[in-house]
């Protein structure tokens, strides 16, 4: 075997670091790389003293533009150095950088110790950004470290800020109400279906219409200046050119001929609607035949009925019946829309005049 030496070498006067190469056939570049290898830490801590000595001195001559660029560079050296993210907050607060202060000084404060100096400069910055809870939460913070007066004097400018924005707040005037659903409902009788809209008080010229034979559609523009609209597309169809609607104070009713004397399920159109014939509403007998009554009830026009029989003196059932449609002809629209609906809903075995009740409910047929 060849023989061969050893090299050693100490560098620096606190630490030592030894220095190690075989010598072989090969040249000595294996020593020259040692050593550069274990001379990098040395040679990038006097990078960044460097750096930020020449920061320093450009931040103390107002250069605060050159010193900042220093500073960043320092940084990317050594991002964990606590105390360039300090140096380099300084720099951003004194050219207006106040997100950037604020995010320096976060960041010195996570690796490093709490600084007196700092937080009064966040919670400058803070307070520059209308920031004022932050700033004064920077503030008590550091006048804890050891603060004077000047942070006293800003938290006081905090607290006036905070108390105005407050008193803004209580002045405002409160948001309007949201508009009240309109709501609508419907009817119906042999021949007709009814729609209440109830909208108080509307003017013809105010309106839109249009009516078809499967589908009606409104409009009015209300005193808010919003516009109301219902759009129906209808589960039987009507007449459509024979549809019609009339303003009340408290309501805007729209009628509509059915072409089917048929009940109507549900007013829109529903595939799974069931179409079914419509219950009479009460039976009369003829004076002179006695009509045979089908198990179905058989609808009856009110109106004529009450014509027919106002002078008509009758005893037992038909007496009864007679009242019902005395009732009825003298009624109000809310009372015959209850007369019909539950007579309707209940086949026959149920009638009510009272409106309020049963106009949001469906009439069990009761035995």
């Amino acid at each position: 075997a060849r023989a061969c030496w050893l090299v050693g070498a100490f560098v620096g006067s606190r630490s030592r670091a030894r220095i190690c190469c075989w010598r072989s056939r090969a040249s000595t570049a294996s020593f020259s790389v040692a050593y550069k290898v274990f001379q990098r830490p040395r040679a990038m801590a006097g990078t960044v003293a460097e750096l930020l000595r020449k920061a320093n001195s450009l931040f103390v001559d107002e250069n605060y533009a050159p010193a900042l660029k220093l500073y960043n560079e320092a940084v990317e050296l050594d991002p964990s150095n606590s105390e360039l993210y300090m140096k380099r907050s300084h720099a951003h607060f004194k050219l207006g950088n106040w997100e950037a202060t604020i995010a320096d000084v976060d960041r010195a404060h996570k690796d490093g110790c709490p600084n007196a100096k700092a937080l009064l400069r966040k919670g400058q910055a803070a307070f520059h950004l209308d920031r004022y809870d932050v700033a004064k939460a920077a503030l008590e913070e550091g006048a804890k470290l050891g603060g004077g007066k000047e942070f006293d004097d800003w938290i006081q400018k905090c607290n006036a800020e905070i108390k105005l924005l407050e008193e803004a707040k209580r002045a405002l005037p409160p948001p309007p109400p949201a508009p009240a659903k309109i709501r609508h409902e419907w009817y119906q009788t042999e021949s007709h279906v009814i729609i209440t809209i109830l909208l108080k008080n509307q003017k013809p010229e105010n309106i839109e219409t249009r009516f078809t034979d499967t589908a009606i559609w409104f409009a009015v523009r209300l005193p808010s200046g919003d516009k109301y609209e219902l759009s129906l597309q209808l589960a039987h169809p009507v007449f459509g050119e024979q549809t019609a609607y009339k303003c009340y104070s408290t309501k805007v009713e729209i009628k509509a001929k059915k072409q089917e004397g048929i009940r109507w399920s549900s007013l829109e159109y529903d595939e799974s609607a069931v179409r079914c014939p419509a219950p009479a509403m009460f039976s009369v007998p003829e004076a002179t035949e006695i009509e045979k009554v089908p198990p179905v009830f058989k609808a009856k026009n009110w109106d004529s009925i009450v014509k027919e029989t106002e002078n008509e003196k009758e005893e037992g059932d038909a007496a009864l019946n007679a009242l019902f449609q005395k009732i009825y002809a003298e009624g109000s629209d809310d009372v015959k829309r209850a007369m019909n609906k539950s007579f309707m809903e209940s086949g026959g075995t149920v009638l009510s005049t009272n409106w309020d009740e049963i106009s949001s409910q469906t009439t069990p047929i009761k035995p």
